[in-house]
């Protein structure tokens, strides 16, 4: 059933409920799009709905470990919507454990939620892109997928490999009219970590190694998302936007 609100943009974001991806959904509706919006739990999916409306949001719950829930979304998305222009793969995974303690578990867990989810989502949507005349994809990163940081392998690994991924499909769909970048966030303060950021030492220590001498926020990754998934970026295709402050500039992460 097509949903009423039969004009605008639709935009399917993974992860809505957390704090970058509420900021994501907030823009993107404010840029006047119509939103999926997808997490594994329907309570916090719900007060996006609430927030937005029944005809501007849709709940989409499910779980990034599970491949048929996974492959089958896109569609679920076309089909309320009619239509599908914008994936957000924002959804994430992250732990910090030393390298010769990473279970297999982990490891596989990161990189099914971090890499195969992210691939099998935009391998789905892209059918449906690619019947509309195009689309945007916007993979979200990090900045341990550009440079190691300790104790991350399993999670740089995976982003790494989100980065590779961006600029293949990039490669490949780009003269059909489809867009795939990246953003990268360096370090971001969200409401679940402000407790960490009044730690006067790490305020130092980020005034130290961020030019820009502020934690990043997720406003600032939901303005790249809107410019990537704008016409305003439409000879932008393939590429990876850090968005920290400057803080790979100086190899900031080496310093963690």
């Amino acid at each position: 059933m097509i949903n009423d609100i039969s004009h605008g943009p639709v935009a399917l974001v993974t992860g809505a409920s957390g704090g970058i991806g509420g900021a994501i959904c907030r823009r993107l509706v404010a840029d006047g799009y119509r939103l999926a919006v997808t997490d594994i739990v329907a309570g916090p999916l719900d007060a996006i709905v609430e927030e937005f409306g029944a005809d501007r949001a849709v709940a989409f719950v499910a779980d990034l470990l599970d491949e048929e829930a996974v492959t089958g979304l896109p569609a679920r998305v076309h089909e309320e919507f009619g239509r599908l222009d914008v994936l957000v793969n924002n959804a994430g995974v992250r732990k910090i454990t030393p390298f010769d303690q990473l279970p297999s578990a982990e490891w596989r867990t990161t990189l099914e939620i971090d890499l195969v989810a992210p691939a099998l989502l935009a391998a789905n949507a892209l059918p449906l892109m690619l019947a509309q005349g195009g689309g945007r994809i916007v993979n979200i990163a990090s900045f341990a997928g550009l440079s190691a940081v300790r104790g991350r392998a399993a999670y740089g690994a995976a982003k790494a490999g989100l980065i590779s991924l961006t600029k293949a499909i990039a490669l490949e769909f780009g003269a059909q009219g489809v867009r795939v970048n990246a953003i990268a966030p360096g370090i971001i303060e969200t409401a679940m970590t402000s407790h960490v950021f009044a730690s006067a030492e790490l305020q130092r220590h980020v005034a130290e190694v961020v030019p820009n001498g502020r934690p990043g926020t997720p406003d600032d990754i939901a303005d790249a998302v809107s410019f990537l998934a704008s016409d305003r970026s439409d000879y932008v295709n393939g590429v990876v936007l850090p968005v920290d402050g400057g803080w790979l500039a100086g190899q900031g992460a080496a310093r963690l």
